[in-house]
């Protein structure tokens, strides 16, 4: 009888990638060419779910040196962006060698075959290309776009859509404080933030109340931007930052609300709303109020006021006992009281000192 010819496995029919290839991408594309590599032996191998996290662990790797570069290179940052780049092309080739080392070789002992450095070669120039383009998509996309509305220049970037921007230079336009001046404003606007700033003459940022004016405009547009918090920002024509502020708001209800600026902080603004919402003044009508802080100006705290309650003796006396009730919690005293009207036109100001100490009646 004759004997019957031994089984043979089939050789794999796929071509596999092994750690010198993968090194080569990694040279030529950092880690995200060689993780590129891993994921096709991954998704070869029946493996895609480690495909795909091969490919997001090597982007995740490549961001610092892009970032580092798209940042610009100093003699120090040049040779730390080589380093980098190096220990990264390192420790990608050892990778491949301890997660699919042994892999390739059985794959290799089953009589398959290795995927050319040649291929690895063009797999890296590819996904560098691929990375560059990206990354000035991006870099490009970031940059402030421009409208100019009058003569008001507009730049705007982020989530700014144009037609805010141009929204924002037509107030500027009817804006008594900006008529003709030809004002150059920047919006950026982020995901929970939005900073306003604005070009100002050189030495403008120290004129007293000049911070006072643009806050005032960014209530107003506060609507057009998307609401409060705004960061505003007084530049140079460098545009380098001189001058800082923030316009908030809080509020305990929808008839009580606490608007800050300057450097008064949220947190100042909801201890003065609990102040507010605990005394009986405020029960029934509307609390309009302004917090303020500037450097060097000390604290202001602004009532709007209506039926010129500012002229009523007790009206004055309960805000200003309001006013020493939160004082420890805004900043401390003396402290400015403003009373203004609807238009916030300023009717009556008032000090609030700290109180005398009482005399000691202890005998002498």
């Amino acid at each position: 009888m004759g004997t019957t010819p031994a089984a043979t496995t089939p050789r794999p029919a796929y071509r596999l990638f092994n750690a010198n290839a993968v090194a080569i991408a990694a040279f030529l594309c950092s880690p995200l060419g060689g993780a590129v590599l891993i994921a096709v032996n991954f998704v070869r191998l029946g493996k895609p779910r480690k495909g795909a996290f091969a490919v997001l662990a090597g982007l995740i790797a490549t961001l610092p040196a892009v970032l580092i570069n798209w940042n610009g290179l100093t003699p120090v940052g040049s040779v730390a962006s080589v380093a980098l780049a190096l220990l990264l092309f390192f420790c990608t080739w050892q990778i491949a060698h301890e997660i699919q080392g042994d892999t390739v070789q059985e794959h290799l002992e089953a009589g398959g075959q290795l995927a050319t450095n040649f291929t690895a070669f063009l797999t890296g120039i590819a996904t560098l290309a691929t990375v560059v383009a990206l990354s000035y998509a991006v870099f490009f996309a970031l940059q402030p776009r421009k409208v100019v509305v009058g003569t008001n220049e507009i730049l705007y970037s982020g989530l700014t859509s144009r037609s805010t921007a141009i929204a924002l230079g037509n107030q500027l336009k009817n804006d008594p404080s900006f008529l003709h001046r030809g004002t150059t404003v920047l919006i950026d606007r982020e995901v929970g933030s939005r900073t306003l700033s604005f070009v100002v003459q050189d030495g403008a940022w120290d004129q007293a109340g000049i911070l006072s004016s643009f806050e005032e405009f960014a209530r107003k547009a506060a609507p057009t931007l998307g609401g409060l918090p705004i960061d505003i920002q007084l530049l140079d024509t460098r545009q380098d930052v001189e001058a800082k502020s923030t316009v908030g708001e809080t509020c305990f209800d929808s008839n009580h609300c606490v608007t800050y600026e300057g450097t008064a902080t949220e947190d100042e603004a909801d201890a003065l709303c609990h102040q507010l919402e605990s005394t009986t003044l405020f029960r029934v009508q509307p609390a309009n109020v302004f917090l303020l802080r500037h450097d060097g100006e000390g604290t202001t705290l602004t009532f709007v006021l209506a039926d010129q309650a500012w002229n009523n003796s007790r009206t004055v006396a309960d805000l200003e006992t309001i006013a020493r009730n939160a004082a420890p919690a805004i900043g401390g005293l003396p402290l400015v009281l403003h009373l203004v009207n609807s238009k916030l036109e300023l009717q009556k100001e008032v000090l609030v000192d700290p109180e005398p100490e009482a005399e000691s009646d202890a005998p002498r």
